[in-house]
């Protein structure tokens, strides 16, 4: 039990550590530790909540009058959304995801067949660390920028000639029935604006980062079954070394080839249900990685459905609030601000269908697998089993979110041709106005 616990703390992937600061991963422990986690998870909902409350009280009570302005507040209604959604479905379906976890614990613990399959795990788990490295790196600068945006416009626009951008702003624009310049409201409600901001900007890498390095596993797992399968026929031909070898040998030294055609067909039993029952274990192997896909798209599917619909919108926001305010040389901060945003809303994109994409290629080399095995130097026993498992594998494995969408290259080609269309379509309609 204590090998299952360290294991499946390993399988946990990077950003453990934040996910259970924010109360997005349950403690282990007593019902003190449980609490602590619970309540944690409520502030970060509620300081999520902060930003998402903002933007639309501006929008509902105090309409921006540039369309520029209220694409940016739209943005940051709809982005701060998708992660309180994310967030709440994330702490909501923590039962599903420790059965995700344990099983894949179980599955690498069960079906290692030598240094060859680590080799191939521990690929995938660098792959994982370079991605959480390249995610923050795309996060935590958009995040500055929003933070630090109204000290910069201060700075820059608060000289001899005050301007509409010289007062005092939120990282946020809000609207409140009082005046929300003066000290020490501004201070307040700037702290919590950025503290939100925060919270909400980690709390997204860490699910992503957790939805990605579990699909990569089951990734990395798909192609050790690929690897186990092959190995079938190379243990074949190991087998017929080793046995010629040894018939080499006994008949220098007994010269009785009666003896010898016993001694053939008894090994060539035991390597038929050698084989048989590596077959089955392979079986097995895919049974329950099948398994833990369903149970993945059960944790992933409204939230990632939601936030593929809404980043297109967003993408399209952030490219034409920079594309106007640079063209008509606007606010150069706000224009900083949307242009910062792009690269961690169109990397989390892509991550998502690429490492869908992933898991359907490991799985559509399965028959190929199977096909390549040498099954047609085995018994009728072996050739049966294998084309059922070749009947079970043509149609490949592709993760589904929203029940029609698949996590896959075409995928992220549909959403960037969306958020295309829909920014010709704004255009068309700045120009109009």
């Amino acid at each position: 039990m204590e090998r299952c616990s360290v294991d499946r703390d390993a399988l946990l992937g990077p950003g453990a550590t934040l996910r259970r600061l924010m109360g997005l991963w349950p403690l282990q422990g007593s019902g003190a530790e449980r609490l602590c986690s619970a309540l944690l998870g409520g502030f970060s909902l509620l300081f999520i909540a902060c930003p998402v409350l903002s933007a639309g009280l501006k929008l509902y009570m105090d309409p921006p009058r540039k369309i520029e302005e209220t694409a940016l507040s739209c943005f940051v209604a709809f982005i701060c959304s998708v992660m309180w959604i994310k967030v709440a479905l994330f702490i909501g379906q923590r039962d599903t995801l420790l059965q995700l976890v344990d099983l894949l614990t179980v599955v690498r613990n069960l079906y290692n067949n030598g240094e060859g399959n680590e080799y191939t795990r521990r690929r995938y788990h660098r792959l994982i660390q370079r991605v959480y490295l390249f995610l923050q790196a795309a996060a935590v600068p958009a995040l500055m920028g929003w933070v630090s945006s109204p000290l910069l416009s201060h700075s820059v626009h608060g000289g001899d000639h005050p301007s509409p951008d010289s007062k005092r702003q939120l990282p946020v624009s809000l609207w409140l029935p009082m005046e929300v310049h003066t000290s020490p409201t501004y201070e307040i409600l700037y702290v919590a604006q950025s503290i939100g901001l925060t919270i909400a900007a980690e709390s997204t890498v860490c699910i992503d980062i957790f939805f990605f390095h579990m699909m990569l596993v089951i990734g990395a797992e798909l192609e050790v079954l690929n690897e186990n399968i092959s190995a079938v026929h190379k243990l074949r031909k190991e087998t017929g070394k080793s046995k010629r070898r040894d018939y080499i040998y006994e008949y220098q030294a007994t010269s009785e080839t009666t003896m010898l055609s016993c001694d053939d067909s008894y090994t060539a039993g035991l390597l038929e249900q050698r084989l048989q029952l590596q077959l089955v274990d392979n079986i097995q192997h895919h049974q329950t990685i099948l398994s833990s896909i369903c149970l993945l798209q059960t944790t992933m599917s409204v939230s990632v459905f939601v936030l593929l619909f809404i980043n297109m919108a967003n993408l399209c926001a952030n490219i034409f609030v920079t594309a106007v305010l640079l063209q008509r040389d606007g606010n150069i901060t706000k224009a900083l601000k949307a242009l910062l945003a792009i690269p961690p809303v169109l990397y989390e994109t892509g991550m998502y269908c690429m490492f869908g994409h992933i898991v359907t290629g490991q799985s559509e080399k399965l028959m190929q697998s199977a096909f390549s095995c040498g099954w047609t130097e085995c018994d009728v026993r072996f050739r049966r089993s294998v084309l059922i498992f070749m009947t079970t594998t043509v149609r490949p494995v592709e993760i589904t979110v929203g029940k029609m969408t698949k996590l896959s290259k075409q995928t992220l080609l549909q959403v960037l041709n969306g958020t295309y269309a829909l920014l010709n379509l704004l255009y068309h309609f700045h120009s109009s106005v």
